[in-house]
C-alpha cells in the first residue's frame, strides 16, 4: 500500500464565535466547505500548487502544497480563522502502522534533534479504531529515549507530532516555539 502525501493536516471547529459574542454551532459539511474556503482565501494566492484532500472525517482536511508547510501553517494562522482550528505541518508521510511510526520518528530525530534534548508528544488518532493515542505516545517516548532524548512535558525544546488519519500518519519534530505558533489557531 502506498501513502497518500500530504503536508498540512487541518481541523475544524463545531462552532465559532459570532462577532456579537454569541456561540454559533456549523453542520459539519457547512464546516468543512467554510473551512477550505479559509485555506483556500490564504493560500491560494502563495502557492499554486495547492491541492485540498477530504480525509474520511469531515472536521479534517489534509492539504498538499508546493511551499513550505510551516510557513504555509503561520499564513493561516495569522489570518485569524473562524472554522479552521488546528493546522498541523507534517514533514513525512507514513503507513499506519506502529513498527513504521516508531522507525520514522526515529529517523526524523536523529536529523533533527541532539542527544539530551527535550521533547513532548502530540498525537492524534482519526478514522482509525484500531490505535490509541495514549499508545502512540508511549511508543514514540520509548523510540527517542532508546536515542538519548528526554520526555518532558513542561517546557520542552522539541514537539513531536503524530498525526493518524485513517491508513496514513504525518510525521513531524518542530521547535516548541514553532508548533506554538502554529499549532491551534
Amino acid at each position: 500500500m502506498n501513502t497518500e502525501e500530504f503536508d498540512l493536516v487541518v481541523k475544524f471547529n463545531g462552532s465559532y464565535e459570532h462577532e456579537n459574542g454569541s456561540n454559533i454551532d456549523v453542520d459539519e459539511q457547512d464546516n468543512e466547505i467554510e473551512g477550505i474556503d479559509e485555506i483556500r482565501d490564504v493560500l491560494n494566492h502563495k502557492d499554486p500548487e495547492l491541492y485540498i484532500k477530504e480525509s474520511e472525517s469531515f472536521d479534517v482536511v489534509l492539504v498538499e502544497l508546493g511551499t513550505d508547510s510551516l510557513e504555509a501553517a503561520k499564513l493561516i494562522s495569522n489570518s485569524h480563522p473562524r472554522i479552521v482550528s488546528t493546522v498541523i505541518p507534517i514533514r513525512k508521510v507514513v503507513k499506519t502502522d506502529l513498527k513504521e511510526i516508531g522507525r520514522n520518528i526515529r529517523d526524523l530525530a536523529i536529523n533533527k534533534m541532539k542527544p539530551g534534548d527535550d521533547f513532548d508528544i502530540e498525537t492524534s488518532v482519526v478514522s482509525n479504531t484500531q490505535l490509541d493515542p495514549d499508545d502512540l505516545k508511549e511508543l514514540v517516548e520509548s523510540e527517542l529515549q532508546s536515542i538519548d532524548m528526554n520526555y518532558a512535558e513542561t517546557d520542552p525544546k522539541w514537539k513531536i507530532f503524530v498525526e493518524v488519519i485513517g491508513e496514513n500518519t504525518g510525521l513531524n519534530i518542530l521547535k516548541t516555539e514553532e508548533s506554538d505558533y502554529v499549532l491551534t489557531v
